[in-house]
């Protein structure tokens, strides 16, 4: 991967579409009560970016929300309250957010290699205005500190980024999962993406020893609560035949607002206990529900 698609990209001119850019930072930090997920959003068919930082400290759900205007020029990643800073391409990162009411400083290095999706299977043809776009992940280690009510706690914790640009229009999305779990020694990432009648499956392993494709996904026995998923069980059949077998269970949660995608989209995002089915691994992660009801 070039070193230079950490930053903001060019983007095609005139645009005929959703054409965005976004970066994503999470941590869980289970012994310490605090967990959530850092985004930040360039939507340049609207010239704007949104900001993003959505915490749970203590079992309390604070949520910050920004939407800026951006030009052709823009190349800093913050709005003054939330940043993202590229220390080292692909190694070594840092989230800073000084909101009215709490403030994050977070230092996170590379677990493993990352994971670019380049080559992975198309949407079908006269499907792929909905997702077109550049990718790659990578799993995380986070260490910090949060500072709340005059009180500063320890950070140190696993940790996942994801970093997207092209063209992206959710309300053309009927549905889509996605899970990102971190295991001591492998973080195991799957999504289903699907779009009217066509769907994705795909995904990675990866360890010290590399990545590893994931080329099937199935997802079965999704368990609600006064309607918002809780549970599921992912399979991932990978590159080599295996399959990599997890049910989720979710621990806390939010849902995302809603201001840039099409009324009626949801978006569940789960922090999740995960079980590795065949062997009783223990993990935590993200379990991401996308729902469409007019898709």
């Amino acid at each position: 991967m070039d070193p230079k698609d950490e930053m903001v990209h060019d983007y095609p001119k005139p645009l005929d579409g959703h054409w965005k850019e976004n970066w994503y930072f999470n941590f869980i930090d289970r012994e310490n009560h605090a967990w959530g997920i850092n985004h930040i959003s360039l939507m340049r068919h609207l010239n704007q970016g949104r900001f993003s930082a959505f915490h749970i400290v203590d079992e309390e759900i604070i949520m910050y929300s920004n939407l800026i205007d951006i030009g052709d020029d823009f190349t800093e990643l913050t709005d003054g309250k939330l940043r993202f800073e590229f220390l080292e391409p692909c190694r070594r990162f840092r989230v800073t957010f000084n909101g009215p009411r709490h403030q994050l400083e977070l230092n996170y290095e590379a677990r493993f290699e990352v994971f670019d999706y380049a080559g992975d299977r198309p949407v079908k043809p006269g499907r792929g205005d909905a997702l077109r776009l550049n990718h790659y992940e990578q799993a995380l280690v986070a260490k910090g500190t949060l500072t709340k009510d005059d009180k500063t706690r320890p950070i140190e914790c696993f940790g996942h980024r994801d970093h997207s640009w092209g063209y992206r229009n959710e309300s053309k999305v009927t549905g889509w999962n996605w899970m990102a779990v971190q295991f001591e020694d492998k973080t195991i990432n799957l999504s289903k993406v699907v779009i009217g009648d066509a769907f994705i499956g795909s995904g990675f392993v990866s360890t010290t020893e590399g990545n590893t494709r994931i080329e099937r996904v199935a997802i079965e026995d999704t368990q609600f609560e006064n309607g918002t998923p809780v549970s599921s069980i992912f399979t991932g059949w990978d590159q080599e035949g295996r399959a990599w077998r997890l049910k989720s269970e979710k621990f806390s949660g939010l849902v995302l607002p809603m201001q840039d995608k099409e009324k009626g989209v949801i978006v569940y995002e789960n922090f999740a206990d995960y079980t590795m089915l065949d062997t009783g691994e223990k993990g935590v992660g993200i379990d991401e529900y996308l729902i469409n009801p007019e898709g």
